[in-house]
């Protein structure tokens, strides 16, 4: 299970730190995650009006093509979020894009520089979008009206793309985030209102069912999903603007603990009880009930809230809103977590490194006493398998994980050297891992990108 590379080599070295666009803040940037012509790794950038596609080129000087450049010339137009598809004919890849204005998601071709589709129904901003990574014909959407909407892109559902609204007691104000289970069953929201909640995705026959019984079949109301499977506003004491699973456990963030005389911020790591993404949804969601804060429709004991946190991350510099965080968690790949600050700062944590609980640098022959740690639980993940729900502990470890209110630095930083001074740093946004595991990139104020690239995965 020991790397054969020295512990500091695993991580990604910047490359280059450069500014895409002028007097723009690039929000979010996410990498074609399909198989490509000799492997490419293609990734898209939005911010503003622009929507940029870029293929990583070790060679290049910057390490990056321009593909594609796409600007909305509408006045007042605002992207902040991105989703990779194809199209369901030809197989060509297209970018699903949305954010503050217009409020609908509009749909780019790659190839042809077009947009090809316009999909309406929110009444408020957009501020998320997740493809399924079962089916790219669905589409999941966030958005400041307090709904989730799920889109289906097949030509059969062009007169009524939206299949599922995710609403009723969800959640109270703005959806921030959404984010499928690999198994494309499960669907996790975060939003304004300091929820996260856990909802069953219907699959392709309940939506097929749902538009045969209508009745008008053609045209369909959406299925509605009123009740999450889990809803806790009790993770988090602010807006939750970033989540996602990690195997059956979650990790997400708010913009700062309420409690923290520092204001610094928090990714947690936890886990559900009794979830298991490979079971069927419980056949009754939770109802809610005055004074409670977290409700479950999943086994667990009674002097349970329902959830356990498990390990903290100390992220500073990242108090404002609308900041996320990266996570590699690919089969064979070490798994990494990431983030950039508001200190033109980007952190890494070796999350296999905490599951193992030693240094490779470590000389092997030194002794070491064993070290307490509270185990991550049932659902904890092997490092290297994203389906996998279970761990085997060495018996000797570096790091006590015993309390999961402790902060655990960060592994490794890199500060991005820019002309920039240093009372006038770059935020960082957003960042993206490649589906190979070698590139990162990370977007934000002043329309700044940074590239990063490693060798080793493993």
């Amino acid at each position: 299970m020991a790397p054969s590379v020295p512990f500091g080599d695993i991580f990604p070295t910047l490359l280059c730190c450069t500014k895409l666009v002028d007097n723009a803040r690039l929000y979010d940037v996410k990498f074609y995650p399909y198989a490509t012509t000799d492997d490419e790794q293609v990734f898209a950038v939005t911010g503003s009006s622009h929507v940029f596609v870029c293929r990583a080129n070790l060679e290049g000087d910057p390490p990056f093509d321009v593909l594609r450049w796409f600007r909305n010339e509408t006045k007042g137009d605002s992207f902040n979020s991105l989703a990779w598809t194809k199209d369901p004919i030809t197989g060509s890849p297209q970018i699903c894009v949305a954010g503050e204005k217009p409020k609908q998601i509009q749909i780019l071709d790659v190839v042809s520089g077009q947009c090809v589709r316009t999909l309406a129904g929110h009444g408020n901003e957009i501020n998320d979008l997740a493809i399924s990574p079962l089916n790219p014909n669905l589409l999941a959407s966030a958005s400041a009206d307090y709904t989730i909407r799920l889109w289906h892109l097949s030509p059969e559902y062009e007169v009524q793309p939206c299949v599922a609204i995710f609403a009723g007691e969800g959640h109270r104000q703005h959806v921030l985030a959404c984010h499928f289970h690999p198994n494309g069953k499960w669907m996790l929201t975060a939003g304004g209102d300091t929820a996260v909640c856990l909802w069953a995705v219907p699959n392709e026959k309940e939506l097929d069912d749902h538009r045969q019984q209508s009745s008008r079949p053609s045209h369909p109301n959406p299925k509605v999903v009123y009740y999450p499977h889990f809803h806790s506003t009790e993770v988090h004491s602010l807006y939750v603007d970033s989540v996602a699973f990690y195997g059956d456990l979650i990790l997400s963030r708010c913009a700062r603990d309420a409690g923290a005389k520092d204001k610094a911020n928090e990714i947690l790591l936890w886990r559900i009880d009794g979830f298991h993404s490979d079971d069927e949804p419980p056949a009754e969601p939770p109802i809610p009930t005055p004074g409670v804060w977290t409700r479950s429709s999943f086994h667990h004991d009674k002097s349970s809230r329902g959830f356990q946190r498990l390990l903290t991350f100390d992220m500073p510099s990242t108090s404002r809103f609308y900041s996320r965080f990266g996570l590699l968690h690919r089969k064979g790949m070490r798994p990494m977590l990431a983030m950039g600050n508001e200190a033109s700062k980007y952190l890494f944590w070796d999350l296999q490194k905490l599951e193992e609980g030693w240094d490779p640098d470590e000389d092997k022959n030194k002794a070491k006493k064993p070290r307490g740690r509270k185990k991550m639980g049932a659902n904890a993940v092997n490092a290297t398998d994203p389906s996998s729900t279970s761990i085997s502990a060495p018996p000797e470890r570096k790091y006590d994980l015993s309390d999961p209110f402790v902060p655990l630095k960060a592994h490794h930083s890199v500060i991005a050297a820019t002309a920039l001074s240093a009372r006038r740093h770059f935020g960082t946004m957003q960042v993206a891992w490649s589906p190979d595991g070698k590139w990162m990139v990370g977007v934000g104020d002043f329309g700044m990108m940074c590239v990063f690239h490693r060798d080793v995965v493993s």
